[in-house]
């Protein structure tokens, strides 16, 4: 801030220093809002500083965008609500937000600190709204904040890093904040890399894991989240060069996909919910599995562990098998020089797991009277997608398709939540337009899903690009309506949809859009989709029987269910 002009220090508010922390500290250049008047004097103050700021049309699609921006810049991203609808709308998000472990600042304006909370206007206690979902901090007055701030930057830069909320009551925004007693109110003036564990217990344990591996016949390696650098990338070649050296598969955890080119050598696949069983019986044969900046959480277990050898490579390791606490990061480097004795063996695994993975991946479409099965699209866009693509993917069964079939490049990026929340597609594809207008933007998202935050597409964009959508469009709550069908045969589990003209709905967005009913049409209206300048949504009605890459609707042997409307595509 400038001094007056008899030198002393300005008056410094609440609000002053909260822009200064976000901007400052956070090396933060945009917050995404849906405003209000209790959060107004941030917002404010951050705009006339220069942060871009985004209003979006709903909490939830701020808090999805946000986590995108975060996992693409490597900061800490910043959202800006108001008052306890504002929080609650925010919770998906948030729950997302501590799944994967993204560092969120939240600031949440509430009600005066005199306001009955039972009784006041929106005025519920987002400690108790969100206290579940994230470290929330209520700043009560202007002396307490330096503390309060340092303590926020602490949390946003751990090697876990934590969601943060600070609730701030109406009028506290103008009480004064003391001087700070040296140049900034937290450590320093921007986030550095959090301390790494000690040097020496790193490499206690990248030697544990090297002669775990070197004694294992058939090992695996979960290649996990926390092996990302400080710009949100992957370790790419050095994970590829390890497990080439060490004649190790390495499997990528549940949404990293990204992490090394799906094309390298060392590549074997990846772990989600819809897992190809081949891969899931060739994991059962592992005499031992480690997981590298990841957990041995339900989702990488299912349907495949029982009690095989693990270890757990992380800060701070949890589950079944060995605990290694360590820097998973420093731990892969330090795996990358070490000797790897040569192994028939091992080398014969690590071959038939790549064979397997190669085989798995050529695209197998299947034929469906009632739409299109989603390998021709997602076969498609796998040869048109530029080297530096980011793809966006929504929750939801047509996900097993991008798994399968998108072999993700060296410079690409997939992103993609982990605790199967629905709504990430539109508003991920739009902070990623908005922080990379020169690269080409691909949201892949259901029916399920566009529609609960597709309204993010009113979201403008400077550089005047807009995202790409393909809707996978099977006329209900895929997921739900397979896992209906396998435990409740027969029975309505509330998993159909109605579907609008998504057409109709793209172009009231000025976003040029056509349908996609077969298999001829689905090339060039992909290269048309990648053309626009303007953005495209390409609605792609598939058949319900379709449930899975992997496998069509349980008990499936006549029609599909009535999908509620024609699946030809309407004349424009």
């Amino acid at each position: 801030m400038t001094p007056s002009a008899d030198g002393t220090p300005p008056r410094r508010t609440v609000a002053q220093a909260l822009a200064d922390f976000v901007h400052d500290t956070l090396n933060c250049d945009r917050i995404f809002t849906v405003p209000g008047e209790a959060v107004l004097p941030l917002v404010s103050l951050a705009g006339e500083m220069g942060v871009d700021l985004v209003p979006m049309r709903h909490e939830s699609g701020a808090g999805f965008a946000a986590l995108a921006d975060s996992w693409l810049t490597g900061r800490p991203a910043v959202v800006a609500v108001n008052r306890s609808p504002g929080a609650a709308n925010l919770g998906i998000a948030l729950d997302v937000t501590r799944c994967d472990r993204t560092p969120v600042l939240v600031v949440v304006g509430t009600s005066r600190r005199d306001q009955d909370r039972r009784t006041g206007y929106q005025s519920l206690d987002p400690e108790a709204q969100l206290g579940g979902l994230a470290h929330v901090i209520t700043i009560t007055g202007g002396p307490q904040l330096p503390k309060l701030l340092a303590e926020a930057a602490e949390l946003l830069r751990a090697p876990l890093p934590a969601t943060v909320v600070f609730s701030v009551p109406q009028d506290v925004w103008e009480e004064e904040v003391p001087a700070p007693d040296g140049p900034s109110d937290v450590p320093s003036s921007r986030l550095s890399p959090a301390p790494r564990t000690d040097d020496g217990a790193d490499r206690a344990v990248a030697e544990r894991v090297r002669e775990a591996l070197l004694a294992a016949e058939r090992p695996v390696v979960v290649a996990g989240r926390l092996l990302r650098g400080e710009d949100g990338a992957g370790p790419g070649e050095a994970l590829d060069r390890f497990a080439r050296q060490a004649l190790v598969p390495v499997l990528l955890g549940n949404k990293q996909q990204d992490l090394m080119d799906n094309a390298a050598p060392g590549y074997a696949g990846d772990v989600h919910q819809g897992t190809h069983p081949e891969t899931r019986a060739r994991l059962e044969e592992a005499d031992l599995v480690v997981f590298l900046g990841e957990l041995p959480w339900e989702v990488h277990l299912m349907r495949w562990y029982s009690d095989q050898p693990l270890m757990t490579v992380h800060p701070d390791p949890a589950g079944p098998g060995e605990r290694l606490a360590a820097d998973p990061r420093r731990v892969l480097a330090l795996l990358g020089g070490a000797d790897w004795a040569a192994s028939p063996q091992r080398r014969a695994w690590a071959e038939d797991w790549r064979a397997l993975e190669t085989r798995l991946s050529e695209p197998a479409p299947r034929r469906y009277a009632d739409g299109l099965d989603f390998t021709h699209v997602v076969a498609a866009l796998d040869t048109l997608l530029p080297d530096d693509a980011l793809v966006c993917l929504d929750a939801g069964n047509f996900g097993s398709w991008v798994h399968r079939y998108l072999k993700v490049r060296a410079r690409q990026r997939l992103l993609a939540v982990a605790d199967g929340a629905m709504g990430f597609g539109v508003p991920g594809a739009v902070a990623a337009v908005r922080r990379h207008p020169e690269r080409t933007v691909v949201a892949l998202v259901g029916d399920g899903g566009v529609l609960m935050t597709g309204n993010e597409l009113a979201v403008p964009h400077p550089a005047g690009r807009g995202p790409v959508v393909i809707v996978a469009d099977n006329s209900g709550y895929g997921a739900i309506r397979t896992q209906g069908a396998r435990a409740f045969p027969g029975t309505d589990v509330a998993a159909e949809l109605v579907s609008p003209d998504f057409t109709l709905w793209a172009r009231a967005f000025g976003v040029p859009a056509e349908c996609v009913t077969t298999e001829a049409e689905v090339l060039p209206a992909l290269r048309r989709a990648l053309a626009s300048d303007r953005g495209y949504l390409l609605h792609v009605p598939i058949s319900p029987l379709a449930a899975h890459a992997n496998f069509d609707m349980p008990g499936a042997t006549g029609p599909a269910p009535a999908r509620g409307k024609d699946t030809a595509c309407p004349t424009p």
